[in-house]
């Protein structure tokens, strides 16, 4: 299909279809009969409404309608929003790093050493409550933002009773029933727990430097580690998942309750990748191809004649998430409460991959054998309470001070035990393959990374009259502090001088094994990088002071400053020098935020915002430690040099509620950034590595539209047949454009001077089209999601930039609700990618990585009691 055509078919969608009866509905008349009628409030159709800022809401209905596993995947439907990888979500073309993701107000650690923020397919759905996506800033939230602010909401205690239980099996035609790859492992893997076997040994414990170790223990700490590296073929199972919610309310007297609400969520499935990767220079002939894994390569003249197979690249990934949620509440009375919520998500990765083909220009046809295990959790610990009192006492300008504070302790581990790499060289005079004699023919990785937050939070909301306006002073203040710390260790097995081909071309299990081991044999080494270990601590203590004030009934004004006073220090070793790097980053801002807020006509209304936010570089981003990206292979390298980017944020956006759950609006925002933070890479070895730089400058606009609209087709076409269904269309589109300057002390080093923000589509448009009806619990919903051609990885010595051409996702998801012995029991049905698209990176037209993701099909129950 072409993507062109399709796209504007998605954005014309989002404009013509909002005229279909779309008019002010008319307000009932009052019953003359009724002598007074007090009202307190009035009635606003939903959040995005309600808000004083430009925002979208996704709650737990609007998940359940399309099918969502996990958050990542639904708030891709929204207008602006895009996803990388599966799970990371960038906000108005603006990656991870330029927006804060919260959780019930608080920070989140991130487990990824190469993120920012949390990959969000680490929430499933079934304990979210609803998400907010603020994109005009406030300053009740954390300064570093740019794209804007993702809040989820936990589910909270339940008003009554709950109990669920559901099961689901997944079905991918790339994956289910196919050969994949793995390697041997341990039982409790499938459970997400890689076991003791994985961990370095005490025998490498006396000392991970090997230095003081005499040949009798060097002998022992080498054979003590598992001799496990060769990468079998298996079958691959379909993917499953269980999931279990309970929750309930106990009244406490006259007053107070008490209750609690828990929820585990345990998915586990198999992805399967086969393709192509590449790495791509230049010359004055053009684009050079640097590395080449592509089937292709064994059809070469110089291999066609020999005995080999199976060029390209090869991975499969089994993933293992297991999450939890517990919250305990309990009202002392109606101004009073308070609540415990923890949460504890682990996602697990067993990763087998093989790359075969040319490396960097060299003649030679060599085997990349790769295995290793991921294993990231982030827990959370928040005590929070909600108060009403009367700080001023009675009065009649001021009304009960509203006061809300929470203390959070979470932390974040990634650990990625014994990850092995073989590398075998094709020898045609053998005709076989023989591991290479040198440090890169095998290696042995250790790493991991922890990550503890403390933040306390304290928050007023003052409601009173000014001069007969309505005012709510808001105020607060929030202390964070952060440790973080990560360890790397390698080791290498070094073959003995003169080793005999007979033994290099054996399996690793041999020439490795414990006979192979020991003074004058194969000896374990250590491959000493000093920058392979690195501290780091952040603290921000932070303040603000703001006011919401309803200037008549048809305009207001919310505005305030944020006060934020961050230091972060970062300890590690220069990579050529050895010399030990402290680098200290300084962050003292008051930052100011404006939204005005018009009523044009009872339904319609006009925002215009204007704020200044901050980007600080992230704690592993200003350290020179080295990291790999686990998704496409590439080492990463901070830069100590990076400074803090500074944001001016402008918005403006028209909103037109025509019905209840029926709406259209129309936004433009721009950006100004001075020091923007951009990856950029270099070539390293065989490959490429990715470091960090500060740009001159950037800017940033987009326009985005949105349209959601029930259709009477019933009153339309009388189809009586239809029931209670209610059809529904919901659409939207958005054009970003993105301009980076390179700051002069980087031109010559990267290619294009002037270029998009690295993650930025030009144009995102969705479209979703179903039906639900509550009378019989039925809900059908079509999504198409299209996300343009963005930008992956900055050129650099001359060296095109890289693009990603994401795929087209077709989704369908039907669920259904039966009564079962006056119980629910919910069937669901989903099906994902039905277009059948795939993933593809490129540079000046060579495909640098692609592959198939497949369709996916799952079936679900949900037993409800």
């Amino acid at each position: 299909m072409n993507q062109n055509i399709l796209r504007n078919l998605l954005m014309a969608s989002t404009v013509l279809m909002a005229p279909m009866g779309v008019f002010a509905q008319d307000e009932p008349q009052p019953n003359k009969d009724v002598e007074e009628i007090t009202v307190l409030g009035r009635y606003i159709p939903d959040e995005k409404r309600a808000t004083s800022e430009i925002a979208n809401v996704l709650d737990a209905e609007a998940f359940s309608l399309a099918g969502d596993s996990n958050v990542a995947a639904g708030l891709q439907r929204l207008p602006g929003v895009s996803l990388v990888g599966g799970k990371y979500v960038y906000v108005r073309g603006l990656g991870g790093r330029y927006s804060s993701t919260l959780l019930n107000g608080s920070g989140i650690p991130s487990p990824e050493p190469l993120r920012k923020v949390v990959p969000l397919d680490l929430f499933p759905t079934s304990i979210i409550e609803s998400v907010l996506v603020q994109k005009t800033y406030s300053p009740q939230y954390p300064a570093e933002f740019g794209g804007g602010v993702i809040d989820l909401r936990t589910k909270a205690v339940p008003d009554e009773f709950i109990f669920e239980f559901g099961i689901s099996g997944k079905y991918n035609s790339e994956a289910t029933g196919k050969n994949g790859l793995s390697y041997d492992g341990t039982s409790s893997e499938i459970f997400g727990f890689g076991g003791s076997r994985r961990n370095i040994p005490n025998e490498v414990l006396q000392d991970v430097t090997l230095a003081s170790l005499t040949p009798t223990e060097l002998q022992a700490a080498g054979r003590a580690i598992p001799n496990i590296w060769s990468i079998d073929s298996e079958t691959l199972y379909p993917g499953a998942g269980l999931n279990l919610v309970i929750g309930n309310r106990f009244d406490v007297g006259d007053e107070s309750a008490f209750g609690f609400f828990a929820a585990v969520d345990y998915d586990v499935n198999t992805r399967n990748r086969t393709g192509v990767r590449r790495t791509v220079t230049t010359s004055n002939a053009g684009p050079v191809i640097r590395s080449n894994f592509a089937a292709e390569v064994c059809e070469f003249p110089e291999f066609v004649n020999e005995d080999v197979d199976d060029c390209g690249m090869r991975q499969t990934n089994l993933d293992i998430s297991l999450n939890g949620l517990f919250s305990v509440g309990y009202e002392f009375n109606s101004d009073h409460s308070i609540s415990y919520t923890g949460t504890v998500l682990r996602q697990s990765t067993k990763r087998s991959l093989i790359e075969k083909g040319l490396f960097a220009q060299e003649d030679a046809l060599r085997t990349r054998s790769t295995i290793d295990w991921i294993e990231s959790q982030v827990w959370t610990n928040q005590l929070s309470g909600d108060h009403m009192v009367n700080l001023f006492g009675d009065s009649d300008r001021l009304q009960q001070t509203e006061v809300k504070w929470r203390a959070n302790i979470s932390r974040s581990d990634r650990d990625v035990p014994s990850r092995r790499n073989t590398v075998y060289e094709f020898n045609p005079q053998l005709n076989t393959d023989l591991i290479l004699a040198r440090t890169d023919g095998n290696t042995t990785i250790y790493n991991a990374l922890d990550e503890e937050t403390k933040e306390f939070g304290l928050d007023f909301v003052q409601p009173m009259y000014v001069a007969d306006l309505p005012v709510e002073i808001l105020t607060g203040f929030t202390y964070i502090d952060k440790d973080r710390s990560f360890g790397l260790v390698r080791y290498n097995f070094e073959l003995p001088a003169g080793v005999t081909t007979d033994l290099r071309q054996l399996a690793p299990e041999i020439i490795f094994g414990p006979a192979n081991i020991g003074p004058g044999q194969v000896e374990l080494t250590e491959i000493f990088d000093a920058s392979d270990f690195y501290t780091a601590t952040f603290e921000n203590v932070q303040g603000y002071l703001g006011a919401d004030i309803e200037v008549s009934e048809k305009m207001r004004v919310a505005f305030g400053v944020r006060y934020e006073d961050s230091t972060q220090v970062v300890d590690t070793v220069d990579r050529i020098t050895l010399d030990p790097i402290q680098v200290t980053q300084r962050g003292e801002f008051w930052l100011p935020s404006a939204t005005l807020t018009y009523e044009i006509i009872e339904n319609m209304q006009v925002r215009l915002a204007f704020s200044q936010t901050v980007n600080r570089p992230d704690l592993r981003e200003l350290s020179t430690a080295r990291f790999v990206d686990d998704e496409r292979n590439i080492a990463v390298q901070g830069n100590p040099l990076l400074r803090i980017a500074e944001i001016n944020n402008f918005d403006a956006r028209f909103e037109w509620y025509f019905a209840s759950g029926e709406s259209l609006t129309i936004g433009a925002f721009y950006k100004d950034f001075t020091n923007p933070i951009e990856q950029s890479s270099r070539a390293l070895g065989e490959g490429r590595l990715i470091t960090y730089v500060n740009g001159q400058s950037a800017e940033l606009k987009g326009i985005e539209v949105e349209v959601e609209k029930i259709l009477p087709v019933q009153e339309w076409f009388g189809w009586d047949w239809f029931g209670t269904r209610e059809l529904f269309v919901k659409a939207n589109g958005s054009y970003i454009d993105g301009e980076t300057r390179t700051a002069e002390a980087d031109l010559g080093v990267v290619t294009n001077a002037v270029r998009s923000f690295q993650g930025q589509s030009e144009w995102l448009a969705n479209i979703q089209v179903g039906w639900r009806d509550y009378d019989r619990g039925e809900n059908l919903a079509i999504v198409l999601n299209y996300t343009g051609r963005r930008l992956a990885l900055v050129g650099v010595f001359e060296a095109p930039d890289e693009f990603e051409s994401p795929p087209l996702m077709l989704n369908v998801a039907y669920s259904k609700e039966f009564d079962l012995a006056g119980n629910i029991l919910e069937l669901s049905l989903e099906a994902e990618n039905l277009l059948g698209d795939e993933i593809e990176f490129s540079q000046d037209g060579i495909i640098t990585e692609g592959y198939e993701l497949g369709r996916t099909v799952s079936l679900g129950f949900q037993y409800k009691f």
